[in-house]
């Protein structure tokens, strides 16, 4: 089903992190009639307006053959629906499957209306890393895994002939955005904590192929 909630929430957050000079965040519906016209949210940027396709990540989609939907969210929205304690739940470390469906079933709706005397572009934004109670473990990306070459090698042909202008991959809780659109590809927009991570990874570095090795030869040196 639809979240009117977080399809705001997602470019209410491209507009906080990137700056996008996007305003009048609003729903598609009933602005531009009744009629489906596959959008769900409306902004206005640069004094046009604006239709966006919004769609959210699970990490378990297309991992099996012949199985769809995911599995994960069905049993973390079950599980967050009788309890109130945290609670654990594996994922996918492969995003790519899963995120390549999302891409594919959003380019193939966009396709089947013909939007242009409505708006002046067609973006996707595509939500991960949900901060919401039963969501936020079916739908995790890790953030270093994602990259650059990775992703244009994933999805930029499709998307390149697509009717999409902008695509962006918001991941909510770490506060991250990368876009894609044609000229520039895919590319980081937002990663206010990629300086921390940095230094986490170089100190976890550090700890595992100095530090323990060292305090282990020291021990062994004893009588």
């Amino acid at each position: 089903m639809p979240d009117l909630e977080l399809e705001l929430e997602a470019v209410r957050d491209v507009v906080s992190l990137t700056g996008f000079k996007i305003a009048n965040i609003r729903p598609a519906y009933p602005e531009l009639g009744s009629a489906e016209r596959g959008l769900d949210v409306l902004f206005d940027l640069d004094g046009r307006r604006v239709g966006a396709q919004h769609t959210t990540f699970h990490s378990d989609e297309r991992h099996t053959p012949g199985e769809r939907g995911s599995p994960a969210r069905s049993k973390e929205e079950r599980i967050a629906r009788t309890s109130q304690t945290p609670f654990g739940l594996w994922g996918k470390f492969d995003y790519r499957p899963a995120l390549r469906l999302r891409i594919d079933e959003k380019i193939a709706k966009a396709a089947a209306y013909n939007n242009r005397h409505l708006i002046a572009e067609t973006w996707l934004v595509i939500s991960a890393n949900v901060s919401k109670w039963g969501a936020a473990a079916s739908t995790m990306i890790a953030a270093d895994v994602l990259c650059a070459d990775d992703l244009n090698a994933l999805c930029h042909a499709q998307l390149d002939d697509s009717e999409f202008e902008c695509a962006c991959l918001v991941l909510h809780m770490d506060r991250i955005v990368w876009g894609w659109d044609r000229p520039g590809r895919w590319r980081a927009l937002a990663d206010r904590g990629a300086h921390e991570r940095q230094q986490h990874r170089h100190e976890m570095r550090r700890l595992i192929f100095d530090e323990i090795p060292a305090d282990f030869r020291r021990r062994m040196k004893r009588p």
